[in-house]
């Protein structure tokens, strides 16, 4: 790693790439340590514990590239996979990460072209899951309904 002329640290001789990340977890502790594995890593994170909250973080925040959401939401009337759905149908813009330390889910359950991490993961399996949606997507490789391209 080596920094740049402004001190940022750059990894493999590239600035670190800044985008906003939407976050979905109810549990305060990892929403907490997933947030700061995003944001130590150059990302700018929107939490949302709530169903209602990322709803309208995602009406609000046009920046917003990439959704993580757990599967399992307490109290809420939607899972983060029933979420994740909904998103893909409004916003297919969005690369959906999906995460569970509880519930795997089969690959046809999912949006197309989501991905799935599951709990517990280190902070840095996360952060490579995000940039690797954002990367594919950029790179004409995930086409915009979440399909691979190649």
């Amino acid at each position: 790693m080596s920094r740049d002329e402004c001190g940022v640290i750059m990894e493999g001789g590239y600035a670190p790439s800044t985008f906003a990340v939407l976050l979905v977890e109810d549990v305060p502790v990892q929403m907490m340590a997933a947030a700061s594995a995003l944001r130590d890593a150059g990302l700018r994170v929107v939490e949302a514990p709530t169903v209602e909250a990322a709803t309208s973080a995602l009406g609000a925040d046009t920046e917003l590239r990439v959704i993580v959401a757990d599967i399992d939401l307490d109290g809420e009337p939607l899972t983060g996979l029933m979420l994740a759905k909904a998103v893909a149908a409004r916003w297919p813009d969005l690369a959906v990460l999906i995460i569970s330390g509880v519930i795997m889910p089969e690959t046809d359950a999912m949006p197309a072209g989501a991905r799935f991490l599951q709990k517990p993961f280190e902070p840095e399996a996360l952060v490579d899951a995000v940039r690797s949606l954002v990367e594919a997507r950029d790179a004409g490789r995930l086409a915009p309904d979440g399909s691979m391209t190649d």
